[in-house]
């Protein structure tokens, strides 16, 4: 039995303690306003902290916002509340914002969520209703993106370079894609990716720009063909890969093809110079991001691209002179 004494202790102490834990914690409060931000406007906030466990609440000018942006902020996940003051959302910013996973509401149309650590994302959207046209997820952590292209059939532009380790098995299946008729950019540079297949032989017949650079491709993994269902293609980037020789006359006869990125391979100085006359007769270009890189010992300069020039293919060259006079 308790004290009289420690009795009036323990009622003291529950008294100052029971109406702090019964407290309702009141929300951090950010409100945006409205910029012209990236050429459009938006309803921006800034120096958001959110780790979805603290209470928030949004607020803005108006409901109606459909253009919201995150600067300077810390966002582990995409808030509910943000949804619920937002229901008309279209567009959303949160670039470098420290997220590790993100999701995708019913009527957002464009999403740009580069540089951060997302792994998981989370699609309300279905293939029939879906209204997102834009993707940018280039420089996060995804091994998995069969919701994105199970659900999100209308996608123009998808960005998902950068997720080091999102080629399973090495390899980048072309047909993953199958059904997005609409995609005009596919950007796939480094992604850890060994090979290309496409053997569903899987079209898109939209498809102006295919970034593959940045991987570890070699000749006997690329085949040109994979790139024949690609009849609008007019941007292909194969800069710095492990490519000795590429089938640029079938290349230049499948498609439209305006521009190839080249630099940063491995042909032979002999090779290359084919290569080049060849697009330069076909009116293809081959822009070079960095003319003044240095070339590595055993590599010359040419046609601003670095080749090597120790060691010459003549099976190659003979072959691919045979071709072009064939033609």
């Amino acid at each position: 039995m308790l004290h009289p004494t420690n009795c009036n202790t323990v009622w003291f102490v529950l008294c100052m303690i029971l109406p702090v834990l019964l407290q309702t914690v009141e929300a951090a409060t950010y409100e945006c306003k409205n910029e012209k931000y990236m050429s459009e406007d938006y309803c921006v906030y800034r120096n958001v902290v959110h780790d979805g466990r603290n209470a928030i609440e949004f607020k803005a000018p108006s409901s109606k916002e459909q253009h919201v942006a995150f600067l300077n902020s810390n966002l582990k996940h995409i808030p509910k509340e943000l949804l619920s003051a937002f229901p008309d959302m279209r567009v959303l910013h949160v670039v470098n914002s420290n997220l590790t996973s993100v999701v995708i509401p019913n009527k957002l149309e464009r999403l740009y969520a580069s540089n951060n650590f997302i792994s998981k994302v989370i699609v309300h959207q279905s293939p029939a209703t879906t209204t997102m046209t834009e993707l940018m997820l280039d420089s996060n952590r995804l091994l998995d993106v069969s919701n994105i292209t199970r659900q999100l059939k209308k996608l123009e532009i998808l960005n998902l370079s950068g997720n080091e380790e999102l080629a399973k098995a090495k390899a980048i299946d072309l047909g993953n894609f199958d059904g997005m008729k609409n995609l005009r950019d596919l950007l796939l540079a480094g992604i850890g990716a060994y090979y290309v297949d496409n053997d569903r032989g899987v079209s898109f017949p939209e498809l102006m720009l295919l970034d593959l650079s940045n991987n570890d491709l070699i000749t006997s993994n690329l085949a040109v063909k994979v790139f024949a269902p690609m009849p609008k293609l007019e941007t292909l980037r194969l800069a710095h890969n492990k490519i000795t020789k590429l089938d640029v006359l079938q290349l230049t006869e499948n498609n439209k093809l305006k521009e190839i990125y080249l630099e940063g391979n491995d042909f032979p100085c002999e090779y290359q110079a084919l290569l080049v006359k060849h697009l330069i007769e076909s009116r293809v270009e081959f822009p070079v991001d960095h003319k003044n890189a240095e070339c590595l010992q055993g590599y010359m300069k040419q046609n601003d691209m670095c080749c090597r020039g120790s060691i010459m293919i003549v099976d190659d060259i003979t072959i691919f002179s045979a071709k072009r006079e064939s033609n």
